[in-house]
């Protein structure tokens, strides 16, 4: 998951998938409906992202590939999944949309786990029976690899997902393109920026840079929306 680097600028386009802001399409797909318990549902997912992150972060590179860590890794996409899957029902188009992303990307992810886990178990065995030899070891490093990419492009929906977070926080009340107005009030708006600040406070800069990790390239994009006073709260005048 986050432990692995993001070609950001792959995915930095997420922003152009949807219709611009107070256009008919955007008022029609993207209204204001549930957001903030969408928004505060789907920051609080992110939390187990740094469940995963902290678990990678914390060990040597053998056992950071632990059976073990890849397991618990799954509990977490999993939660991380359930928070959202309620949603899938949602008469928002645009939640509908970032919902599907993530159970998808989630489902794809605990895949690669599981694969990554019986390459490890596979390569264990191997060194036991003292059959470790250089062409299995190049076998297996090129496995990795391969597993690494997979990995790679179920975040690189992760972190379109949380791009798209940032419009479904856009209220429909703008019109034609114009206006800056939110879908959460200022109290709203501060509770999800706390919940990000309880495990992102080290992720303070806004939008999506080279090699950032899912979780912290997710923190930076919904920041950029939240932190920024041009965008006024829906209590706001």
């Amino acid at each position: 998951m986050s432990k692995r680097l993001l070609l950001v600028f792959a995915i930095i386009g997420a922003t152009g998938l949807y219709p611009a802001y107070g256009s008919t399409d955007f008022q029609k797909n993207n209204p204001d409906i549930r957001k903030y318990e969408f928004a505060r549902s789907y920051i609080t997912a992110l939390g187990y992202l740094k469940d995963i992150d902290d678990r990678w972060n914390k060990k040597i590179k053998v056992i950071r590939a632990s059976v073990n860590d890849l397991a618990e890794d799954n509990t977490d996409l999993r939660i991380f999944k359930n928070y959202l899957v309620k949603y899938q029902a949602s008469p928002n188009t645009l939640i509908r949309k970032i919902t599907n992303t993530v159970v998808m990307a989630t489902m794809r992810e605990i895949a690669v786990n599981d694969d990554e886990k019986t390459l490890w178990e596979e390569w264990y065995d191997l060194n036991k029976a003292g059959q470790a030899t250089r062409p299995k070891e190049i076998d297996f490093v090129k496995a990795q690899h391969v597993l690494a990419l997979r990995r790679k492009e179920a975040d690189k929906d992760i972190v379109q997902a949380s791009v798209l977070l940032t419009k479904v926080l856009v209220s429909d009340k703008n019109v034609n393109g114009r206006g800056h107005q939110l879908a959460v009030t200022s109290q709203q708006r501060q509770k999800l920026l706390d919940k990000l600040d309880s495990y992102g406070h080290e992720t303070l800069d806004w939008g999506l840079k080279p090699g950032q990790r899912t979780l912290e390239a997710s923190i930076a994009a919904i920041r950029e929306v939240l932190e920024d006073s041009i965008w006024i709260s829906i209590d706001e005048k």
